[in-house]
């Protein structure tokens, strides 16, 4: 039993081996990057409906805030007027929507420290990602500088004398003697 362990720990390995020097690393990277960005683009959609959902809770509560004050103003005129079954019915009104306006205040205050909490987090992502660009960048970079350096050394100079036929090299042999002659004829 215990070589049979042995023997599928090793198999995998090998596989996992073989899947490491399949994997070309700049692929990998790139595709690194698209993921990245792709999740900075939902998190930034996410955070413009927690932006709009803030906005429209502001919206309801200033709307209740106005309601409120009317229902105040018209309240003491009641008061005023000796008018108590109206200052009654007003009173019934009145104190539900104060406690709606003190939920949504209290929701409006958790949104903004969700918004704040988040937008920090989203900096911070955005941060990385430019940094993993600059750092693809110069990686990418790099290998192609590998690639001409290595192209460069494979044609050296012994590979390009190689490479002229003999029938070149008597070629520029009479240019040569023939530029000789008009220079000293002159």
């Amino acid at each position: 039993m215990a070589i049979l362990t042995r023997l599928i720990k090793l198999f995998k390995a090998d596989i996992h081996g073989v899947m490491d020097q399949l994997e070309d690393q700049g692929l990998l990277l790139k595709q690194h990057l698209r993921d990245m960005e792709e999740s900075l683009g939902q998190k930034e959609a996410r955070l413009k409906k927690m932006l709009l959902s803030r906005d429209l809770a502001q919206q309801d509560h200033d709307k209740s805030k106005k309601e409120t004050e009317n229902l105040e103003q018209n309240l003491e005129v009641a008061i005023k007027k000796e008018r108590d079954d109206i200052a009654r019915v007003l009173i019934k009104k009145l104190k539900p929507l104060a406690k709606i306006q003190e939920e949504r205040r209290h929701h409006i205050d958790i949104l903004n420290q969700e918004i704040s909490h988040f937008n920090h987090a989203l900096e911070q992502q955005h941060l990385q990602y430019e940094q993993l660009q600059q750092k693809a960048h110069t990686y990418f970079h790099r290998k192609e500088q590998d690639g001409l350096e290595q192209t460069f050394t494979t044609m050296g100079p012994n590979r390009i004398c190689q490479e002229l036929s003999e029938e070149e090299v008597e070629l520029e042999l009479l240019q040569r003697k023939e530029m000789l002659k008009g220079g000293a004829v002159s």
